[in-house]
């Protein structure tokens, strides 16, 4: 909760005399005094920006029109971890960002990788001013809360923006949590526009959920690009494969639903929809489908945004051999991740039929550039086995790019994420000076942005190229499989 401000003020001219009259001990405690001391002598206030400028980030202007000290949430953490606490970030550039933080299959890895970019662009800073980003976990909790995923995610995400003033937000992770959070912040009554930059929502639906609007550009923006061009290589792979006939078992949120209605346009035959609301449904629905005539010719696709239910289909599907070792399995984008594997070991009979589509295939010298920095920042740990490691990182960088335009060509109001989008905007041109995203590049960015000229970047997760009227990033697909030794992934002819 809030607590009610201390009123900080700088020692009277009176105390002042005093101490020279007493002497020099008391002058230097009266210089101590004064050193702690805010920037204004009130705690009256009419947006949390008098506050944070005058007391330090946790500060926030109060209903009653005073400055309250918020404590940080006990879902977030913060990045460096002394945010909050060191003088040297009192006027501190925030970013947030909104990932399962869960420890055996979460985003850990998508956190870190934000942490990097922070990192790196603190070595040189804005116009003298350090970034600092705030961690909020999603994942549904007891231990926490009793929130579900949803509410934590938009409580998450109205602490932010309307508490911690972030005008930049790295996540959602799935498609369905963006939706909502979207939707949320796209609400007049917050602080503030704030610009959402997802690595891994790839719904098609959120294509217009925020679209251009003539030159103001949209507040959502993805690094990776939207499934619509998954479920196109899909069901050209299930025709090359010479199947007959499919089901499709999806989630019914924006992500499975997207990815269905895709593939059931794009592939002919029309395949069966079977949707599932409920992640417990699935073991009665690989039932349901297991009393089907297996063949060669037969495909069963199973499309989820969550890692545990595609865990949980292999698992379920792996009692019924008769039917599901002997027809085509084809996966989405979220079963291309190492936890698939490890808790899936019981099923690896069925490991040779299955074949998957994942967006872009991160290579090259950027990538290899941000796995190094990676494990040279976080102890060896290996970002490689997080699918979509590499595509946090450009989306915090593209959001510190974003800070940067707005510093140099939006009067320098960093409170306004539509300033930070602007930004964005000149992230893709082919006239551009070639930047490959890392931190040896933020002056070369600045540089351009102080100038007033875009750039074309390169990024970790491969190119982005943003159509300019969608605002969307198109990757190559990967085509995919299991290794004969069940212990990671190839590409799949």
């Amino acid at each position: 909760m809030p607590r009610a401000p201390a009123l900080r003020t700088c020692l009277t001219d009176l105390s002042l005399t005093l101490s020279l009259i007493v002497g020099v001990g008391a002058t230097a405690a009266a210089g101590v005094a004064c050193s702690a001391v805010s920037k204004v002598d009130y705690a009256s206030c009419e947006a949390s920006t008098d506050c944070r400028g005058a007391f330090g980030l946790s500060w926030v202007c109060g209903a009653a029109g005073l400055c309250e000290e918020v404590t940080l949430d006990p879902r977030c953490v913060t990045y460096p971890t002394k945010l909050f606490t060191d003088p040297e970030y009192a006027d501190a550039i925030v970013l947030g960002s909104l990932f399962d933080h869960n420890k055996s299959d979460g985003d850990l890895k998508l956190v870190n990788s934000a942490s990097l970019a922070i990192e790196e662009a603190n070595a040189s800073q804005l116009e003298g001013r350090k970034f600092g980003i705030v961690h909020c976990d999603y994942h549904s909790d007891p231990a926490i809360d009793d929130l579900t995923a949803e509410d934590a995610a938009l409580a998450g995400a109205r602490y932010l923006v309307d508490q911690l003033g972030a005008a930049a937000i790295i996540g959602p992770g799935t498609s369905d949590l963006a939706q909502v959070v979207l939707a949320e912040l796209q609400k007049p009554d917050h602080a503030q526009p704030t610009l959402i930059v997802s690595p891994s929502a790839t719904s098609p639906s959120l294509t217009d959920a925020d679209p251009r609007d003539g030159s103001d550009p949209g507040l959502f923006w993805r690094t990776a690009p939207p499934d619509s061009l998954l479920s196109k290589v899909l069901a050209d792979k299930m025709t090359a494969a010479e199947v007959a006939s499919a089901i499709v078992i999806y989630d019914g949120g924006a992500y499975g639903s997207g990815i269905a209605l895709a593939l059931d346009k794009n592939f002919d035959p029309d395949p069966e929809l079977i949707a599932y609301e409920d992640p417990k449904k699935i073991v009665s629905i690989v039932d349901q489908v297991s009393k089907r005539t297996p063949g060669d010719d037969v495909a069963v696709v199973f499309i989820a945004s969550d890692v545990q239910e595609v865990i949980d289909f292999l698992n379920a599907a792996s009692a019924y051999p008769e039917f599901y070792a002997n027809v085509q399995l084809f996966l989405g984008d979220a079963a291309y991740n190492d936890a698939v594997l490890m808790k899936t070991q019981g099923a690896s009979a069925l490991y040779p039929k299955i074949r998957g589509v994942f967006p872009g295939g991160p290579s090259g010298s950027v990538y290899k550039f941000f796995v190094a920095s990676y494990k040279a920042l976080w102890d060896g740990e290996d970002p490689e086995d997080a699918s979509y490691s590499s595509y946090t990182y450009d989306a915090t960088w593209l959001a510190l790019y974003g800070a940067a335009w707005a510093q140099y060509k939006r009067d320098g109001e960093l409170d306004n994420g539509l300033n930070y989008a602007f930004g964005l905007q000149q992230v893709s041109d082919p006239n551009g000076l070639k930047i490959e995203i890392n931190g040896g590049n933020w002056n070369t960015v600045k540089r351009e942005f102080k100038a007033g000229r875009a750039i074309n970047v390169v990024g970790a997760s491969g190119e982005l190229d943003y159509d300019p009227a969608t605002e969307e990033t198109t990757a190559p697909v990967i085509f995919w499989k299991i290794k004969d030794t069940n212990d990671g992934f190839e590409d799949a002819e």
